[in-house]
């Protein structure tokens, strides 16, 4: 059975949006900064809700902007949205995200994407979901192609081999019950992660690394978004 035949409409995505942006250096938290006419945010949910997999976005947002993508959503017909408010860091809002999810029905994978990757492929999302289904959890990865150190005190201290070493993206995709708890073993033991996959990797789970995509831009800088900009100039949404 191929990735694109699987017919999965039990798949909840979660999209934290509650972080400041501090490192982009805008008051605007970079997620709401407006690439080609709307906030990034709203690109990602608009193209989750493109998918047929897809029964449920849910949107973790800080209060202040609760109410912002609550109107973009009436005004947008977003039916298969709901607005939560997220937590002080992204592992917390993806715990209350869960928690909206397992109030659902019938959904049973859980897929987490950053806010501002706006250009992931619908074919990415399909295969993570896929590898979901099969072990339990999968993410995109893509091989390191720069030479990496690792450094103490500005010094190297050493060079690890990159051939088996990838850089993560998301959708990263998940059982519903896995992910469950892998979050509430992390917050009972104070753990804290960079993201999910390596949660559920460090608590003894299966995480299929799938193919990721170079284009699956982070926009984290301002040169980011321009480059975004300049991606949507030349290639639209890409939404295959």
């Amino acid at each position: 059975m191929t990735t694109d035949s699987i017919i999965h409409p039990t798949t909840a995505v979660i999209i934290p949006a509650a972080g400041n942006g501090s490192r982009f250096g805008s008051d605007t938290p970079k997620q709401f900064l407006a690439l080609r006419g709307k906030p990034i945010v709203f690109h990602v949910i608009e193209r989750f809700l493109a998918e047929h997999h897809v029964a449920r976005v849910i949107v973790c947002v800080a209060p202040e902007w609760r109410q912002f993508v609550e109107d973009a959503a009436t005004s947008g017909q977003w039916d298969r949205v709901t607005v939560t408010e997220g937590g002080s860091t992204r592992q917390e809002s993806v715990h209350r995200g869960v928690l909206v999810a397992s109030g659902l029905e019938r959904i049973n994978i859980v897929a987490i994407h950053d806010a501002v990757r706006p250009f992931f492929r619908l074919s990415t999302l399909r295969a993570a979901i896929h590898g979901a289904e099969h072990v339990g959890a999968a993410l995109p990865g893509i091989p390191l192609t720069d030479t990496i150190h690792r450094t103490q005190d500005r010094m190297i201290v050493e060079t690890p081999d990159r051939e088996n070493w990838v850089a993560a993206q998301t959708p990263q995709c998940f059982r519903l019950s896995l992910l469950r708890e892998v979050l509430d073993r992390a917050r009972n033991e104070g753990i804290t992660g960079t993201d999910e996959a390596g949660l559920a990797a460090r608590f003894g789970h299966l995480v299929r690394v799938i193919e990721g995509d170079p284009m699956n831009l982070k926009i984290t800088r301002p040169e980011d978004l321009a480059f975004a900009s300049y991606i949507f100039e030349k290639w639209g949404a890409m939404v295959e």
